[in-house]
């Protein structure tokens, strides 16, 4: 008999068993395209209340013993085993469940590297809050914007906005200070 995984906050129609855990982990792990961490992984996974958290540490912790994961980096791809148990039993998980999984975690990964290489300081002033944004490339900074909010709540509706995509912050800056619309990193004469 196949073991229940516990699904105390998971929403109905996701996977169940111990088994299909072990599978969506190796499915996403393989679409991620990249190494990936437990903390990714549960982010994703809990953000869509797709997996309960101690089903996914225990599944996690199988991969890991029974090497279908190898540790690139500070994450972990699939091993030979691992792209195997994803090819021969993705067929078993629900599509929705697989699109969910791996939208989410595409997202996260992109979440967590725009706020590994863009940087938001909020500092308490007398009278307010400080937001300081900042865009890091290698070497200068691309952009540095630092602004007055009488509230942190509006800091942090800055920041998250800021976060989820500061390449238009900094096209928009670009255009209103020059005039001139950036396309694809140039520069595009006003008509």
């Amino acid at each position: 008999m196949e073991y229940r995984a516990f699904t105390e906050g998971v929403r109905p129609g996701s996977v169940t068993t111990s088994h299909e855990i072990i599978i969506l982990l190796c499915y996403i792990i393989g679409k991620a395209g990249q190494p990936v961490t437990v903390d990714e992984l549960n982010l994703a996974l809990q953000q869509e209340a797709l997996v309960n958290y101690f089903e996914l540490m225990s599944a996690w912790e199988y991969l890991l013993r029974s090497d279908h994961l190898r540790q690139e980096g500070s994450g972990y791809v699939l091993s030979p085993l691992g792209e195997q148990t994803a090819a021969a039993f993705e067929g078993q998980l629900p599509v929705s469940v697989k699109e969910r999984a791996t939208r989410a975690l595409t997202q996260v990964i992109q979440q967590l590297r725009r706020q590994r290489e863009n940087q938001v300081q909020i500092e308490k002033t007398s009278d307010g809050y400080q937001i300081t944004m900042t865009i890091t490339d290698i070497g200068t900074d691309l952009l540095s914007l630092r602004m007055f909010m009488p509230g942190r709540e509006e800091c942090e509706a800055i920041r998250r906005r800021f976060l989820e995509d500061p390449a238009a912050v900094y096209r928009g800056v670009f255009t209103l200070l020059t005039g001139d619309k950036l396309e694809n990193g140039e520069t595009k004469d006003k008509e």
